[in-house]
């Protein structure tokens, strides 16, 4: 439920959109090629008549047992695309219902999202992919010092700092709250 309106979000977002399925035995006598065309086909023609519109879709027709390189978790449907394309890995995601979703985001090294009754709803993946607060954490160590500093640009609060340093302290302060950041 909400699927359009979070690809929508997603897309306005600079999201690319691109489609991987595994469909055992696609092409077989036990499932035509023509029947999931027909299928396919409208829910990709209902897609693109509320604007949503797919980078690429790719499909696995093997069967588990056949231990193709494409079949999801492995990586194979996209290593093409993945050399072929200027993709920023840090800030990609991918979505899916399944355990080999799970597994495919994690052997590209991207985020995970799992979607459905016991996981996330599309609301909440817009919020984690769209809206999340911006925020980072450098700790440094040396002998003599232990430094750690948070910054959440997103948020003014909480303002802490204790450096030991009194008007260093003050100084710091003042960025923060003029700047709207929590530090």
């Amino acid at each position: 439920q909400g699927v359009i309106p979070a690809l929508l979000e997603l897309a306005a977002h600079g999201y690319r959109l691109v489609m991987v399925s595994n469909q055992d035995g696609l092409g077989t006598e036990s499932f035509p090629e023509a029947q999931f065309r027909e299928c396919h086909d409208h829910i990709l023609s209902l897609f693109e008549t509320q604007g949503v519109s797919f980078d690429k879709i790719f499909i696995c027709p093997h069967l588990p047992d056949d231990r193709c390189d494409c079949r999801k978790p492995r990586t194979g449907l996209l290593t093409r695309y993945l050399a072929e394309t200027a993709i920023d890995l840090d800030n990609s995601a991918v979505i899916g219902d399944r355990q080999s979703d799970v597994e495919l985001a994690e052997r590209l090294g991207v985020r995970a999202l799992r979607i459905g009754a016991e996981a996330h709803s599309w609301p909440e993946i817009v919020r984690a992919l769209c809206h999340a607060d911006r925020e980072a954490a450098v700790e440094r160590k040396t002998n003599e010092t232990r430094i750690t500093a948070r910054v959440n640009l997103d948020c003014a609060d909480p303002v802490a700092i204790r450096t030991g340093i009194g008007f260093y302290d003050h100084m710091l302060e003042q960025i923060a709250r003029h700047g709207g950041f929590s530090l």
